[in-house]
């Protein structure tokens, strides 16, 4: 068993991984103060800080979803590009994303979020005692890579935190390649020690349950699957058939929430929700008003009263919204629409408690069924059909968020509704209706696909990322388009959006050879630019 000294970032060095920042949170060892005192000196780190290291490697690398990382990489980042919310501010919402709070995203994954979940790696990987840890470490590290590469593209994989000073960027493919047999071989690990505890209090997901973690590897595999299933059908049709025939997420008891109580930062959508950072998108309001879904409620608050209603020149059709669920248009084209943000529907009460009391969204078990939807749509052998799955996963996300609260036959209510999007109040544009699908399942196979992909983006909320990558994939659903972009790269009225975010700078200044060799394994393969189409992505970016 090795004991780990120091973990080199690809370009700079981090000590140990685990001491910069590793003042957290949890104290899940008897001796943590103890190994926690000194963050300036190297030391040595043990088996009995396993369940602390995990703990750090979940919290910081889900940074993006805590008070620390919200702000810069969710709200202005992906929960407006996939359509979930507007952002009332001029910061990302026309395409004009921050660099350097991109860039910030990245760096924090490699410097903090990754080096402590090596570190369990290195120590585990051959120690017999602790090959569910092992396994465990593999899974979350296929989390945040594909987190990574599904927003960058080309990453470093192999020798990520390897302590060698050129830390080489792998194409898309191979990193995919990469993750799907990291998960085939922490789950033929787990296998045999189903029952069992990894990491107890240390795990802020599971508390150390292995049989949750089996199925989430098993549902994550599914969803690699899915995303290559354009681009290499072949492989996506292997991996999902082998997921599916394995143990997967399939009831809320398996859904995945990390635990923020006692941490240093909590939940970021508590956050910012006093702020109005973010308002509900039109696109929202048009789906969910029109299949009169029972989760919008929860989803988003109703517009409350308030004294800036009574400035003059407040427009009459706003003070209106009072009391409804409003959704504002994304990419607003007028200016003084900055003024008005309030009166626009809010994140649902249940985001309005204490940061460190909500926990953040990790995976929902209603994406399984959605997933094995498509599966089945697409002629692969998922156990069932895809209107059976597609049922389902409606049914255990409407429970995930109504509970015992709402009755099975108000579910079937909706399952068979043939209700379709209405067309949103969005003051100065009144669009149409985002689409014409009920919800009830089509006979007709080009709406029956369209259902399943809007009724998954509906059921990942506000696990926004994740939802991004699927709408870059399928396009679907057919949110609207940003009224105005201010990035000069993503033109509008080509139907362009924004598909990536471009090469960190800090790494372009530390290994600059290896930065232009990712560029060359980009699909253009000349331009580092937030227009190109990731590997997976077969559509146009553009008429």
């Amino acid at each position: 068993m090795k004991n780990i000294h120091q973990i080199k970032k690809y370009g700079y060095v981090i000590i140990s991984g685990i001491l910069l920042g590793i003042t957290m949170l949890y104290s899940c060892t008897d001796n943590f103060a103890e190994y926690n005192t000194d963050k300036t000196e190297v030391m040595q780190i043990g088996p009995e800080q396993l369940p602390s290291l995990f703990s750090k490697t979940q919290y910081e690398g889900s940074n993006w979803l805590t008070t620390d990382n919200y702000v810069r990489m969710s709200a202005a980042a992906a929960i407006h590009l996939c359509g979930y919310m507007a952002v009332p501010s001029s910061y990302g919402g026309h395409n004009e994303l921050r660099k350097g709070w991109c860039d910030a995203g990245f760096e924090k994954m490699y410097s903090q979020g990754l080096p402590p979940l090596f570190s369990i790696l290195n120590m585990t990987k051959d120690d017999e005692s602790y090959q569910a840890e092992y396994g465990l470490a593999l899974i979350w590290k296929v989390f945040l890579m594909h987190q990574l590469t599904d927003i960058w593209g080309p990453i470093p994989y192999t020798k990520a935190c390897s302590g060698e000073k050129t830390i080489p960027y792998e194409s898309q493919k191979d990193v995919y390649y990469l993750m799907f047999e990291d998960l085939k071989t922490a789950v033929n690990i787990l296998k045999s020690h189903q029952g069992e505890n990894a990491f107890g209090a240390g795990d802020l997901i599971f508390e150390g349950d292995v049989s949750k973690w089996t199925k989430l590897a098993n549902t994550m595999r599914l969803r690699l699957a899915m995303r290559i299933s354009n681009i290499d059908p072949q492989k996506a049709k292997q991996e999902a058939e082998a997921a599916a025939a394995e143990a997967t997420m399939d009831s809320n008891d398996d859904d995945a929430f990390m635990n923020v109580v006692g941490l240093n930062r909590g939940n970021g959508i508590c956050r910012v929700l006093p702020w109005y950072a973010l308002v509900m998108s039109s696109s929202m309001e048009s789906v969910l008003k029109g299949y009169a879904d029972p989760r919008m409620e929860k989803f988003f608050s109703p517009v409350k009263d308030d004294p800036v209603f009574s400035m003059a020149g407040y427009p009459e059709e706003l003070k209106a919204n009072t009391g409804g669920f409003h959704g504002m248009a994304n990419g607003y084209a007028n200016e003084s629409e900055i003024n008005f943000f309030k009166s626009y529907s809010n994140f649902g009460t249940y985001f309005e408690n204490d940061n460190h009391e909500v926990p953040i969204n990790i995976m929902h078990s209603a994406e399984t069924y959605f997933l094995k939807a498509e599966g089945a749509w697409r002629g692969w052998n998922m156990g069932g059909t895809a209107q059976s799955f597609y049922e389902k996963g409606i049914e255990v996300s409407v429970k995930q968020w109504r509970g015992t609260g709402i009755s099975q036959d108000s579910i079937q209510n909706l399952v068979n509704s043939m209700n379709t999007p209405v067309a949103p109040n969005n003051f100065g544009y009144y669009d149409p209706a985002m689409t014409d699908i009920p919800v009830k399942f089509s006979a007709d196979q080009d709406k029956q696909y369209e259902q399943i992909i809007t009724q998954k983006w509906l059921a990942l909320f506000p696990i926004s990322f994740e939802a991004w990558a699927e709408y870059r994939r399928t396009r679907l659903p057919q949110i609207y388009a940003k009224k105005r972009s201010a990035n000069g790269r993503i033109d509008l009225s080509k139907g362009m959006i924004l598909t990536r975010f471009m090469f960190a700078d800090s790494e372009k200044s530390a290994q600059s050879e290896e930065v232009e060799k990712a560029v060359q394994l980009l699909v253009n393969g000349n331009e580092d630019s937030d227009n190109v189409p990731l590997w997976w992505d077969v559509n146009p970016n553009g008429n």
